[in-house]
This record gives C-alpha cells, structure tokens and sequence, in this order.
C-alpha cells in the first residue's frame, strides 16, 4: 500500500475558491499522514495566476504542483470541461505508468474522515479490474406527473467530483470531450464495465451535513447546489458533543428528512430545486437497493 500514489487536483477560478481550499488544507493537516503518496496538483483557470498561499499550504501535506490550464475556453460548461481535460491531459503525460487514481476534488467538497483518502485507496484497488472512473453514481432522475408520463431530468452518471485513472485522456475518445464532461464521460466508462459506484463520496446539504459527518460510510460530502462557503464550514467544523448524543435519531431523522422530500416533490415543479429534490430521492433509493458498485451497460433509447 505505501508504493500507492494518488493525485488531488484542486481546480479554480477565483480567490473565495482558493479561500475554500485553504481552509481544506487546514482540515487535512489535522489528519494522520495517510499510507499512499499523495501529490497535489493545483490547477489555476486561464484567467487566474497560480496562487503562492495556496501552493505553500498544500506543500505541508505532500508534493505540489502548480499548473495552469492553457486551453482559452471560457463560460459553463465549457470552461471547466477545459480545465478538466488540462489536467488529465497533464496528469497521463507526466505520471505514465501509474495505476492509481486522480481526484478532481472541487471547492464545496471536504474530506470528513482523517483517513478519506486511504480509504478511496483501498476501494480502487480492491475491484477485480481497475476502474476508469470511480464516485457517487447518480441514476435516472424523473420527474413525477399527474395524468402525464414522467418526464426524465437527468440521465445516470457518476458526478464529476470523483476519482479517475491516470491515463484517463488515453482511455476516452474524442467524442467524449463535448458536452458536460461528466455526463459526456460516463457512457463510455460505463460500457467498458469500469465506471464504479462508492458511497464513499456523497452528495449532502445543509440541513443534513453535521448527521452526515457521523455516518461511517462516507468519507468525502459533496456541497452539490448549497451555498459552498456555509456547507465547507459545516464539514469541517468538530462534531460537538451534543451532536455525538444525539446520534441514535440520525435514523429517525432520516425518515422524517425522506418523507418531507416525497411532499415536497409534488409542490416544486419546475428548475433546479425540482431536479434537487428528485435526485436525492432517486439516489437514497438506488443506494438502499442490492446493485452492485459495478453499473450495467446502458440500453440504448430508442429515437
């Protein structure tokens, strides 16, 4: 386990990124040293300069590499798309050969165990074959309607803040470089048998992050649509002891948290809050279900 390396890419934009990531690095330092080699690769958008403190804070936790994203593209998505194919671009020049995994870890994720990355370490490795990709799969997502057919939100796919191979960008085709790139990634992963579901990295929010921090499954939350600076602050900040003594509700409160959702689905019909509500639903569902980490090949649809 100790010839294990792993790369963390941290990607951003603008200083209250930079800001968040500092506070990550605070938190890291606080952890044992892991087991494997971790190199952090701090990728810069086109637009921004490398950033000196951010570099010094992440040097205290292993070896540092400040890269600039060259391609000139700009806006969403095809802005971080571009940073995101930079660095495994980078990443499968310069580290051939390499088995582990690289991290595109964005600005409202946070590691809550002290040994996160040993444990995503262990998981990668302990597959039969080695992933192309590995995170917290999101399945199908519909939208319920009365008198009408559902109608489809969000096709399945493994969020973009996972673990990949190093020789990602070799493994992909060129097709899979258009769209939203974790959306446009997947199928062809997932084809290939080696797209892998963790509970490891969960998606979590405000209302429920402090119970999440005490679930022993997970060990990276996911801020995904919350107010970013409120929900890294939330991980990272000690469980108290009142929280610890009211653990055993976590259930209780799991159940109450699930129904409400349920209730509130019918009343929020339409955007981003709708998708929201939809999507945890149908990721509790799939994550209490017996499929395995390993996701089926996809059926085609029909034109």
């Amino acid at each position: 386990m100790a010839n294990k390396k792993h790369i963390v890419i941290l990607p951003y934009f603008c200083q209250e990124e930079v800001d968040r990531y500092l506070k990550i690095a605070d938190k890291i330092a606080s952890f044992p040293e892991p087991k494997v080699e971790v190199h952090y690769l701090l990728a810069a958008s086109p637009r921004t300069e490398p950033n000196a403190q951010l570099a010094a804070a992440y040097e205290k936790l292993g070896k540092v590499i400040s890269f600039q994203c060259p391609t000139q593209i700009f806006g969403y998505p095809e802005g971080p798309g571009a940073m995101f194919w930079d660095c495994m671009e980078y990443i499968s020049a310069n580290f051939p050969g390499n088995d582990g995994f690289s991290l595109w870890l964005e600005s409202d994720m946070a590691p809550i165990k002290p040994d996160w990355i040993d444990r995503l370490s262990e998981q990668w490795y302990g597959f039969e074959q080695l992933p192309i990709m590995m995170g917290c799969y999101v399945p199908e997502v519909y939208k319920k309607r009365l008198f009408k057919a559902k109608k489809l939100l969000l096709e399945p796919h493994i969020n973009g803040g996972a673990c990949y191979a190093m020789d990602f960008a070799r493994q992909m085709p060129a097709e899979a470089r258009t769209g939203v790139f974790d959306m446009a990634v997947f199928q062809y992963a997932q084809a290939k048998s080696r797209a892998m579901s963790t509970k490891q990295i969960a998606f979590s929010t405000h209302g429920r992050v402090r119970r999440d921090l005490m679930d022993c499954e997970k060990v990276l939350l996911h801020g995904f649509m919350q107010e970013k600076d409120q929900f890294i602050d939330q991980c990272l900040a000690p469980l108290t002891e009142r929280e610890l003594k009211s653990a055993a509700w976590n259930p209780l409160m799991e159940k109450i948290e699930t129904a409400n959702r349920k209730l509130r689905v019918w009343f929020v019909r339409k955007g981003r809050r709708a998708m929201l509500e939809n999507m945890f639903l149908a990721k509790k569902q799939f994550d209490q279900s017996d499929r395995g980490a390993v996701l089926p090949v996809p059926v085609k649809r029909a034109a």
